[in-house]
Order: structure tokens, then C-alpha cells, then sequence
């Protein structure tokens, strides 16, 4: 994985270690990270453990990357999480998803996070096509998959809107 950059956000894999595993726990009981996006059921640092064990298992397949948002002086230092899992392998389509802690909100990281990974996934990664599901009641979420790039595709029941990023066409 090449060094994912952009001023005050940096990606990095999560680690296996302790501390990775009791900020993930922490942020799957986050009730703002409950309500607009799925956690497991077991939400124990042990079952965070468990899941940061198998990240690099599911990127090697090809399945998913899932990624912290630090500070780029400050890796350990977790704002949040980006990544996507690969939803249509035959088409190069994916989802993908973001949060960021309370404290991290408001200042552009989640949209800056969200450009590195689609830059990524959509120049190296021959992903084709990126979306988003944003809650219309969750404006926020939407409006950072704007600012990163994608566009307004259409809304599913339920109020749910689908934002969506292409791979640009090759230069000629």
C-alpha cells in the first residue's frame, strides 16, 4: 500500500495489536457509528481483535480494504475509518464506508480520507466504479461524499441516497 497522505489525514492499516483493537470496540459502541453504519453485533475489543486479525486476509482477496484515519505525525492517534468492500467483482463496483470520532468531526478529515481512498482504489486498484449510501436524516455523510467527488445518483426507499464515483475515462 503506497503512503495515503492529504493535509492533517493519514491512512494506515489497522494494526493488530491492543490499542487498534480497544479504539475499534470503542468506536463500534459509538452511538453516532451504530446508528449510520453496521457494526457486528459483539462489539468487545475481542471481537475488534478478531476483525483487525482478518483485514489483511480480506485485502489480499481482494474483498475489502479497511483503513484508519490518523494524523499524519501521529498514526496511533485514530480519528476514524475509511474503506470499501468490493460488492460487484465482475464490474469493479464497490461500497464505500466512513466515520470519524466525535471529536474529529467538522474539519474536513472525513472528506480528505475519503479522496485518498477513492484515488487509490479507482487509479491503482482497478475498481471501476465507487459508491456511497448516505441517510437523507445524516446530511453530513452525504454532503462529504459530495465534497470528495462523488455525484448525487438517486435515492432507494427509505430515504437512503446513493452517491456514486467513477474511474475517469483514459487520457488519449
Amino acid at each position: 500500500m503506497p503512503p495515503l497522505r492529504g493535509p492533517g489525514v493519514a491512512l494506515r492499516p489497522w494494526a493488530p495489536g491492543v490499542a487498534d483493537g480497544i479504539t475499534l470496540s470503542r468506536a463500534w459502541n459509538d452511538p453516532d457509528v451504530v446508528r449510520w453504519t453496521t457494526v457486528p453485533s459483539d462489539r468487545s475489543v475481542e471481537a475488534a481483535r478478531h476483525w483487525i486479525a482478518a483485514e489483511g486476509e480480506r485485502r489480499a482477496e481482494g474483498r475489502a480494504v479497511d483503513l484508519v484515519v490518523s494524523i499524519p505525525d501521529d498514526p496511533d492517534h485514530v480519528l476514524g475509518e475509511v474503506g470499501f468492500v468490493l460488492v460487484e467483482p465482475e464490474r469493479g463496483w464497490a461500497e464505500v464506508g466512513y466515520w470519524l470520532f466525535p471529536e474529529a468531526r467538522g474539519e474536513g478529515r472525513a472528506t480528505i480520507a475519503l479522496q485518498l481512498l477513492s484515488d487509490w482504489a479507482l487509479h491503482d486498484l482497478g475498481v471501476r466504479r465507487l459508491f456511497a449510501r448516505a441517510n437523507v436524516a445524516n446530511p453530513r455523510s452525504g454532503a462529504v461524499a459530495r465534497r470528495a467527488g462523488y455525484d448525487l445518483a438517486g435515492e432507494l426507499d427509505g430515504g437512503v441516497q446513493v452517491w456514486v464515483r467513477d474511474r475517469p475515462p483514459p487520457r488519449s
